[in-house]
């Protein structure tokens, strides 16, 4: 059991106590949910913007909460309130101390694209040899990272958690509170480019994950990427590299895929099947995987066998069957530039089978001046591989149709209408790829799909 002197965590935070602090006092458990709290935890209390949990430091108190972490003093509470200018920046400065508590592997895992496919098949190889803690979904930002460190034990080898960013200075701050032991770098794309202009400035902001890190650190690169040089260089520790190039240490060579799109490969001359994740991409998370569980200790054979039962997370990636028979490709989690890319190449590979093949994009956001010309380049993409339907949703989507230049396009303003179109001409035989940023809730035309109805 990790245990903090209450004195201790008061101190990290910068607070001052509305009552003495006992000596002999200590904390077992740091929550910001109060239906979590149990005996000795530390509740902190977060202003959110539906939500106040300084309303809720009544019912923290009578669950057991040693002490509470607030912005301003709450009338009627027995145990001490930490006062602090901000309850979130404590947040931080307290998982900060947690971490430091527990000498294990850390692993952190950024980039533009496949991070969290990457962080969850890490975690999928380490659990077989280790007691792994891993970062849950998306809960990879200023807030969700603490809270994900606040979950470690005493009894955990191992962690892998995630970092991500909508600008300069946020994986720098994720970083000091992590100090990883380990950080990986998946690959630079366009992703957020509108709040950071141009791809040198995203590599700039990723590489803030070395600034928690110290010469005894390893970092795992991409040799394939633009900036491996770049990244490379400042990298404060021993890299490994991962990719096709001859200057990879960890080489993926004869990437495949299956009539179901299953991905088959060899890393280092051992050769993988990809049972229950499909694409070509997917060999270029397992390498940086096998990088970073090889580094840990994990023997080969363990790392073969658990990337091929690997399952990609939902809506990244998945295979289902709509109501009609067809097979249903879906990745409505997120897009960017380079996802779509390879989702259409692995949609074009599969139609190679005889399947009919269709294209269900909807817009990319984030992309700021870029918008229009990403979405063109897409849609001239397009138009050079065997896709037999393309169905366009959101406004700038109109640019990747017209650059495409096929005949059987058809555009929506809305997911309704989309749905309700595809219902209507998706056949058993076909293949339909379904991908768009996640604000457009493209998953709402899967569902529509499986059912074989419009929702009601």
């Amino acid at each position: 059991m990790i245990t903090i002197p209450l004195f201790e965590a008061m101190v990290a935070v910068g607070g001052r106590s509305n009552t003495p602090v006992s000596p002999f006092h200590y904390v077992t458990k740091i929550t910001q949910n109060s239906k979590a709290v149990t005996a000795d935890t530390l509740f902190v209390a977060l202003r959110g913007n539906r939500v106040d949990g300084h309303d809720f430091i009544a019912e923290a108190q009578a669950a057991g909460a040693i002490a509470a972490v607030v912005e301003y003093e709450v009338a009627g509470i027995d145990i001490p309130q930490f006062i602090v200018p901000s309850s979130e920046d404590a947040l931080g400065e307290l998982a900060k101390t947690w971490r430091g508590r527990v000498n294990i592997p850390l692993v952190a895992v950024t980039g533009s694209v496949g991070k969290t496919s990457t962080k969850e098949m890490i975690a999928h190889i380490l659990a077989k040899k280790y007691h792994t803690h891993k970062s849950r979904k998306n809960f990879n930002n200023q807030l969700g990272v603490p809270i994900e460190l606040s979950r470690l034990q005493q009894a955990h080898q191992c962690s892998v958690v995630e970092f991500g960013m909508r600008g300069l200075n946020q994986i720098n701050y994720l970083s000091r509170i992590t100090r990883p032991t380990i950080g990986l770098i998946t690959n630079i794309g366009m992703s957020h480019i509108e709040m950071l202009g141009t791809r040198e400035n995203i590599a700039k902001a990723k590489a803030e994950i070395f600034t928690g890190m110290d010469t005894g650190s390893l970092t795992v690169l991409n040799s394939d990427d633009d900036y491996f040089e770049f990244f490379k260089t400042q990298a404060p520790g021993k890299v490994i590299a991962f990719g096709t190039t001859d200057r990879a240490d960890v080489r993926v060579e004869n990437i495949r895929l299956n009539p179901k799109g299953n991905p088959s490969f060899s890393i280092n001359g051992t050769a993988i099947t990809m049972r229950k994740s499909i694409g070509k991409h997917q060999a270029f998370n397992a390498a940086a995987a096998f990088a970073v569980a090889q580094a840990i200790g994990v023997e080969t054979e363990i790392i073969a066998d658990r990337i091929a039962s690997f399952e990609t997370p939902e809506h990244r990636g998945q295979f289902s069957n709509a109501h009609c028979g067809a097979l249903l490709l879906d990745n409505t989690y997120n897009a960017a530039p380079d996802s779509i890319k390879a989702s259409l190449y692995n949609l074009a590979e599969i139609g190679k089978q005889g399947r009919r093949t269709v294209a269900v994009i909807g817009e990319m956001l984030e992309l700021g001046e870029y918008s229009v010309e990403a979405h063109a380049h897409i849609g001239e993409l397009i138009g050079t591989l065997s896709i037999d339907l393309l169905v366009t949703v959101g406004a700038f989507t109109k640019h990747m149709g017209e650059a495409a230049k096929l005949k059987n396009w058809k555009h929506f303003d809305t997911i309704p209408a989309a749905a309700a179109f595809l219902l209507s001409v998706v056949e058993r035989k076909d293949v339909v790829l379904l991908q768009g940023s996640r604000k457009l809730s493209l998953e709402m035309v899967v569902e529509t799909l499986e059912q074989g109805r419009l929702p009601s």
